[in-house]
């Protein structure tokens, strides 16, 4: 069905991404890691090069809607690992899958891929929350043990979804249905727990991720 000739799982580790490391027990065949050096940015960016169209590319990391962060410890996010004109060279022919902040702004700048999937803003850790509030009007409020659980279930999603991907059970075009109908199970066991009194709250985070999933078509 997605016939990859190789499929490569690259994440962006700093500090602040390391919940993302589940993805190296479940992929560990597939899983690339890279930190801020320049060493390891430019490996990342050959393994990138060596692909033969048609493959699956998976980054996982900082993003914006002008291209992927590199790691950074600072938690700045100045230096771009992809703009938009690396971007569409490196993701020419292939499929895209980007786990990253407003990567579904990023993917419609994109036009030399396949296909692309990404995600809205994604609130991950407690600063993001904070500098949410600061610009927003209408104030989220999440403990961080609520925010660890949101970053739980969209990563245990993912997995999942990834994992039909490889194994051929789905094409990458229906990616955001699987994705809305596992987040809708999530959503429903999370208002049915009367214990959560912060259960509404926690319901809207996952359905603004759930409706801000992006696909682009370039084929």
């Amino acid at each position: 069905m997605n016939d990859y000739k190789k499929i490569l799982m690259l994440h962006a580790v700093d500090n602040s991404t390391l919940f993302l490391k589940n993805f190296e027990k479940e992929f560990s065949d597939y899983y690339v890691s890279f930190d801020s050096t320049n060493d390891s940015v430019l490996m990342a960016k050959r393994l990138l090069g060596d692909l033969n169209p048609k493959s699956l590319i998976i980054f996982l990391g900082h993003g914006s809607s002008y291209g992927l962060y590199v790691p950074d410890e600072s938690h700045e996010y100045e230096k771009l690992f992809l703009d938009v004109n690396w971007g569409n060279h490196f993701f020419e022919d292939h499929d895209v899958f980007l786990l990253s902040c407003r990567s579904s702004e990023y993917i419609e700048k994109i036009f030399h891929s396949n296909f692309s999937l990404g995600f809205g803003n994604i609130i991950s850790s407690n600063e993001e929350l904070t500098i949410h509030n600061n610009k927003n009007d209408i104030k989220k409020k999440l403990s961080i043990d609520e925010i660890n659980l949101f970053n739980d279930i969209y990563i245990k999603i993912s997995i999942k979804v990834v994992k039909k991907l490889i194994s051929n059970e789905i094409c990458f075009s229906s990616i955001p249905r699987y994705f809305k109908f596992f987040i809708n199970q999530e959503i429903n066991a999370i208002l049915l727990n009367k214990n959560n009194t912060n259960r509404v709250e926690l319901s809207r985070m996952l359905f603004e991720f759930r409706n801000e999933i992006a696909l682009r078509k370039n084929v």
